[in-house]
């Protein structure tokens, strides 16, 4: 998508003028167009990585009230003014002419060069970044997304289809990676796994159950087919998963912790989080922030406590923790409570071991939390899974946490009484966002095509996957 780049000069200029949050999309937009694969693998990693915690994921995390904006543009998510330059540059540096061009790189040079678990790797994240892409607009460019300058204009691919092709570049992922590693291996230069292809395959299977999880209101058999992945091998420990850790300086550094030193006094932590962690006596609450005057802070500088507002935190592409719940949700779709119970206590306790806290300091909220015990419904149950798995998210997998609230209604978000109704006149919790205005000046006619196939973009329109 070489349009990205003529457009990226512009958007810098724009930036400039209008003080828009631009910073922490792409790691590295200078590469040269031809490099060895060790040198695209690990800034494919560490943008994929980026894109789970910068621009994309605090809109989100304001939306899904992981944050609350109290000053400047973070306000004004807060009160839903989200338009269609908000995401502009996360969709094109981030996305598109970031990671996801990138994976296209890896896996197109590693067919050409005969090495499999680099097409295997590449296949996964490009498959994980999809997943952002879809989740956030819906129908998104993707067969026709890296044509380069034989079409400047991708058509967009229905939402229904991009799934199937996440699910098709995850299984090809684990055919590559299966294969024997080619004459050059990813190694160091696999900032994730240093090359481990049991690891990566296990990953694509925990990311395959992930996504077939978004559809449970598309497919009937959509737990059961998480499931089946999960058990043919999925992320085992909190030790196994994909961890990216962030550089200890300003260079590369978690966006959370950088937006934090930047931008301080912008977002707090939100008010259905503050409710949970506070009103349930979870001892995540001083791994997740700190009460200053009637505020609970994001990011405080010095305060090593703040496990997800550190410059080097270390982020998983998706947690230990994520795979429990999904057990968890899709044992109990499957009707089997004592299988849903157990996975339920266990990926609690993942998450309390992945934050560092003591046994003894959780084994309390285990015993009232990490069980089914008393409810009696259906959506009871599910309701006390999905809140758990809402505050595990933080940090984390804040656009997953917003995934599952519009497929299962958990956890029940208010809308702020000061919400916006020019772009979701309903004043609902967002649905989705607005496609960019960098496509709406360039591929005008794709992207109406897509918003009518949708049923309009504003923010209160579902799309396909979260239907009712």
């Amino acid at each position: 998508m070489k349009k990205y780049y003529i457009i990226l000069s512009f958007m810098l200029f724009f930036c400039t003028v209008t003080s828009c949050e631009f910073g922490d999309y792409n790691v590295n937009p200078n590469k040269p167009e031809t490099v060895n694969l060790n040198q695209i693998l690990p800034g494919t990693e560490a943008q994929s990585a980026t894109n789970l915690m910068s621009l994309g994921a605090r809109v989100t995390g304001v939306v899904v009230q992981h944050f609350k904006g109290i000053n400047a543009q973070p306000e004004g998510y807060t009160n839903y003014v989200i338009d269609e330059r908000t995401l502009d540059p996360y969709w094109q540096t981030g996305l598109y002419a970031g990671a996801m061009k990138d994976s296209y790189d890896l896996i197109q040079r590693g067919t050409e060069l005969n090495q499999p678990h680099y097409v295997g790797i590449g296949k996964i994240l490009m498959a994980f970044n999809l997943g952002i892409a879809t989740s956030i607009w819906g129908d998104v460019p993707y067969s026709e997304a890296f044509n380069g300058e034989t079409n400047l204009k991708a058509a967009y691919d229905s939402q229904e289809s991009v799934y199937a092709s996440i699910q098709l570049l995850l299984d090809e992922a684990i055919v590559a990676l299966s294969q024997p590693a080619g004459t050059t291996a990813p190694a160091a230069d696999d900032l994730i796994f240093k090359g481990s292809a049991s690891k990566w395959i296990a990953t694509a299977r925990s990311l395959k159950a992930r996504y077939y999880m978004h559809l449970t209101r598309r497919d009937p058999e959509a737990s059961a087919k998480a499931l089946n992945q999960l058990a043919q091998g999925g992320i085992t420990s909190v030790g196994t998963q994909p961890n990216f850790t962030f550089s200890s300086s300003d260079n590369g550094a978690n966006p959370i912790a950088i937006f934090g030193q930047e931008r301080g006094g912008q977002i707090v932590l939100g008010e259905q989080l503050v409710e949970l962690l506070v009103g349930n006596n979870d001892p995540r609450l001083n791994k997740y922030t700190r009460r200053v005057g009637e505020n609970y802070i994001v990011y405080e500088a010095n305060n090593i406590n703040l496990v997800w507002a550190q410059k080097n935190s270390t982020v998983p592409l998706i947690s230990y923790a994520e795979v429990k719940f999904i057990e968890a949700e899709a044992f109990l779709r499957n009707s089997n409570e004592g299988k849903a119970k157990e996975a339920l206590y266990n990926a609690i306790e993942a998450n309390m071991k992945q934050l560092g806290i003591a046994s003894a300091d959780y084994a309390s909220y285990l015993q009232s939390f990490g069980n089914l015990d008393g409810l009696t419904s259906f959506e009871e149950k599910l309701q006390r899974i999905i809140d758990q798995k809402y505050i595990a998210l933080y940090g984390q997998g804040i656009l997953e946490a917003w995934v599952d609230y519009r497929r299962t209604g958990y956890p029940e978000l208010v809308p702020p009484s000061s919400a916006e109704r020019s772009f979701n006149p309903s004043v609902v919790v967002p649905r989705r966002f607005l496609y960019p205005i960098s496509e709406r000046n360039t591929n005008k006619d794709n992207l109406e095509a897509a918003i009518q196939r949708q049923g309009g973009q504003l923010m209160d329109v579902d799309f396909w996957a979260f239907k009712p």
